[in-house]
């Protein structure tokens, strides 16, 4: 009898403390969903801002304003509630646009503009055409840092050919032509980023033109050239970067290694 009771007894701990458990775990939960979905003051932009603003200058001009957003969808260390004094003399790397987050990692030194256009010192700005499988599904975004890649045909006499160049017999490859550069606009100036310009001879399965976008990126004058001289073509592809990314210049394959 005793037995039966102990057991009895046992069993209702059990019980209460796995209640107890189950209690305080949806209680946890409650808190995590709670505090992921508390509101918190946040800047967007309230118009296009164009890249070498400075933070002074989205203050006095009223350019951002603040709205509520819940805690869990924004960058907590990243967004502004306000513009402190320490980014007046620092400027926005590149555009923003209607309704944008502003974000602290946005700003930057201030560096050479042209045209609106913030360009690293030493460098200089080159558009090109791609679609959107071209440029990562649409994931490119100015301040992007992306490897080109190009395609060619190499001749019998082992010089390179971009694609649709002349010659007898060929071997099609594709190869990194700039193993890192930076992405500063996407689409033209004052316009969102996707166009309806087609491509010459760029086509869907159904025989529809692509729609292309414009891709801005800061080269060297030597980069400058290599793009230009492979864009007439329509044979370049990125690929963006992270900071684990390997990448090196003419590393690539052709019809002949590629599955070697």
């Amino acid at each position: 009898m005793a037995r039966r009771v102990l057991a009895i007894f046992f069993a209702i701990l059990l019980a209460v403390v796995g209640t107890v458990a189950v209690l305080l775990y949806v209680r946890q939960a409650d808190d995590r969903a709670l505090a992921n979905s508390s509101p918190v003051n946040v800047l967007i932009a309230r118009e296009r801002v164009p890249a070498g603003t400075t933070g002074e200058s989205i203050r006095t001009r009223d350019l951002a304003q603040l709205v509520r957003m819940p805690a869990g969808s924004v960058p907590l260390d990243e967004v502004l509630n306000h513009i402190p004094a320490e980014l007046d003399k620092l400027v926005v790397t590149s555009d923003l646009q209607p309704g944008q987050l502003v974000l602290r990692r946005m700003f930057s030194a201030s560096t050479r503009t042209a045209g609106g256009l913030a360009i690293p010192e030493g460098k200089v700005a080159v558009s090109f055409e791609a679609t959107m499988a071209e440029q990562v599904a649409g994931y490119v975004r100015p301040g992007s840092q992306v490897a080109v890649f190009a395609t060619y045909q190499m001749s019998t006499d082992g010089k390179n050919r971009i694609v649709g160049g002349s010659g007898g017999q060929t071997v099609k490859g594709t190869a990194v032509l700039l193993p890192k550069v930076e992405v500063i606009a996407i689409g033209p100036y004052g316009e969102g980023s996707t166009t309806t310009t087609p491509l010459d001879g760029k086509t869907d399965q159904k025989g529809n033109a692509k729609p292309a976008v414009l891709v801005t990126v800061a080269v060297t004058a030597v980069e400058a050239a290599k793009l230009i001289q492979v864009a007439q073509g329509n044979a370049l592809y990125l690929a963006l970067l992270n900071d684990s990314s390997q990448v090196r210049p003419g590393v690539g394959v052709d019809s002949q290694s590629l599955f070697g």
